[in-house]
């Protein structure tokens, strides 16, 4: 295939990949680095869109210029990467000082050495640049969600492939060779690089796509069992903590708890609606902190939460209660009454140990029935189930 050829293919694919994120990512809410991705798959399409003739013969300042926005490319994609990763990402200013630093660079060896020197700094950067992402995606693959593994791969496998094509470009020019342009050189060896360049480009656009696809998946499975309030499990998200808990070979008993809010109605009406979302936010964390490393808490209600102690019994999850009650009274909402801080103040009902899933929502009944035995007591306190056993 002709160079120009592959050129107009790449700069074709590169930019309209990076559109098509571009759109996705105006539907997109969150830390999601699909705009960031776009920007510089787009910015690699400008790149390959420049003619190779004029690439090669380039005055300083467009030369440099060209350089620039290839380099700028990569830097977007890695800042892309962590935000998409949520780790802490390439700032705007560090990103804009190592572009300067290297437009520096490079057009000072352009002057002293000319275009050979030109030729052989950018491959080599963008080579090193390329193998960091390499091996940032190679790392991430390992640490993250296992549905992301196999796409991490690839694309550091993507990358990486560019890398060595870089890295063997920047070695080539330095010893000698023609000066490559955005298609690659021409021969035997150069049409290898061309297709590995291609098929390379072809690639990462939709190695990037997988990946939000897999996240979007993730992210629409957690809205399915997570509270969107106080970011708890809701009851969906424990029954499947209990199913998975039961369906071990060895297993211990569960007993659960049934908490509620004292008088949380009046939190709404003197204070508003914003208000009570505060105090049922402060109060998840607090049950959160109070829990064993096993327990899980879900809210179920508007101001009802559960909490599953597993493998205790009744006293082990009565002390628990109470550890959460008093924990509970301790915290400040950040609401005022009177010039005196309004604290809020919890009732807590248990059920009996139960063995299996089935039994699971007669437990959960079981505790309503000692909260509303809490309630009639005044609330503010802890109330044991009965001692009969859980019918089999």
């Amino acid at each position: 295939m002709e160079s120009s050829i592959v050129a107009v293919v790449l700069a074709l694919t590169l930019a309209s990949t990076g559109c098509m994120f571009l759109v996705i990512s105006k539907q997109v809410r969150g830390r999601s680095g699909m705009a960031t991705f776009a920007l510089g798959l787009v910015l690699f399409g400008l790149v390959f869109a420049i003619p190779a003739q004029f690439d090669r013969n380039a005055p300083l300042l467009p030369g440099v210029l060209i350089d620039s926005v290839a380099v700028a490319a990569v830097l977007l994609l890695r800042r892309g990467l962590q935000r998409f990763m949520h780790r802490d990402e390439l700032s705007w200013r560090a990103l804009g000082l190592l572009l300067l630093g290297f437009a520096v660079i490079s057009g000072g060896l352009h002057l002293a050495f000319g275009q050979t020197a030109r030729h052989a700094v950018l491959p080599l950067v963008l080579g090193g640049l390329f193998a960091w992402l390499a091996l940032t995606a190679l790392r991430d693959a390992h640490r993250d969600n296992p549905l992301l593994r196999t796409p991490l791969l690839i694309l550091s496998a993507v990358l990486g492939a560019l890398a060595v094509l870089s890295l063997g470009e920047a070695v080539r020019t330095a010893f000698g060779g023609p000066a490559p342009g955005p298609a690659g050189p021409t021969g035997a060896v150069d049409s290898l690089y061309e297709a590995v360049l291609m098929l390379s480009a072809l690639l990462l656009g939709p190695t990037l796509l997988w990946m939000h696809t897999v996240q979007l998946t993730r992210q629409f499975d957690e809205l399915a069992t997570r509270d969107p309030l106080t970011r708890l499990l809701n009851e969906n998200g424990l029954d499947d903590v209990l199913r998975r808990h039961f369906s071990r070979r060895q297993h211990e008993p569960v007993v659960l708890m049934h908490v509620d809010i004292d008088q949380f109605g009046r939190v709404n009406r003197l204070h508003g609606e914003a208000a009570g979302d505060d105090v049922l936010r402060t109060i998840g964390l607090a049950l959160e902190s109070a829990l064993r490393a096993d327990d899980v808490v879900a809210r179920v209600g508007d101001d009802e939460f559960v909490v599953a102690c597993l493998s205790a019994d009744v006293d082990k999850a009565a002390v628990l209660a109470e550890r959460i009650r008093t924990g509970v009274s301790a915290t400040p909402t950040g609401l005022s009454e009177g010039g005196t801080h309004l604290r809020c103040t919890v009732s807590v009902g248990l059920s009996r140990p139960f063995n299996d899933i089935e039994h699971w929502r007669s437990a959960w009944g079981e505790a309503e029935v000692s909260l509303n035995a809490a309630k009639d007591a005044g609330g503010n306190c802890v109330v044991h189930p009965a001692t009969a056993p859980v019918p089999a």
